[in-house]
């Protein structure tokens, strides 16, 4: 199986992934450089995978590398997080994927028109999914934390990187009574019912997030 290694430089992270006869798929883009014996290609998505990738607004490329080297993905102020995946399902927020090794299936996943708009999502959201045996590599704005949820999952900002299929999106109100939600001043809370994992980012590496308030300017 292929390995991944997180190194960090000088306040940046990137991802090495070290490959023995072995296949990697990594986000369109997220190449650095390569050393060893290792071909590139892209394979040719299919009609589905065009349209989802579109809604998604995800790459629509995932490049695939093989054979016996090192590959080198661009460094980020932000973190990454590496999951070993036991034959399970995961669905991610968008812009998270980031590589995972050549077993792993990649396709779209979409949410309830009903709840992607109460969120703010827009009338269509689709995420990245990711099923079978391996380690996956996830992008975030700073440290992850694991979570097990055994009922309910509830938070106001956009601060859950990815969870378990077997978690159902809900978007709820804080308060019971409507009169409340009204004069409490609070936003809908994304709700992630069920027993599951998720993978959140409550707080972002302070050098990502003043890059963001750069960006804003």
């Amino acid at each position: 199986m292929a390995s991944f290694e997180i190194v960090e430089r000088e306040g940046m992270h990137w991802v090495k992934a070290n490959l023995d006869q072995e296949e990697l798929r990594a986000e369109a883009g997220a190449l650095s450089y390569i050393e060893g014996d290792i071909t590139v290609d892209s394979p040719v998505p299919t009609y589905r995978q065009f349209l989802a990738a579109m809604l998604a607004e995800e790459s629509l490329m995932r490049p695939r590398y093989r054979g016996t080297g090192s590959v080198y993905l661009e460094p980020t102020l932000g973190g990454f997080h590496v999951i070993d995946l036991d034959d399970d399902e995961w669905i991610f927020e968008a812009g998270s994927y980031w590589a995972s090794e050549g077993d792993i299936q990649i396709s779209a996943h979409c949410e309830s028109m009903w709840t992607s708009l109460w969120a703010g999502d827009g009338l269509l959201k689709f995420r990245t999914k990711v099923r079978g045996t391996g380690k996956v590599v996830v992008r975030t704005p700073g440290p992850v934390e694991a979570v097990a949820v055994n009922g309910s999952y509830r938070t106001e900002g956009r601060i859950v990187v990815g969870r378990t299929s077997s978690l159902a999106y809900k978007v709820r109100r804080p308060t019971r009574r409507l009169i409340d939600y009204v004069l409490a001043g609070e936003t809908f809370l994304k709700s992630f019912e069920g027993d599951g994992k998720l993978l959140t980012c409550p707080t972002p590496y302070w050098r990502m997030r003043l890059q963001e308030m750069m960006r804003t300017r």
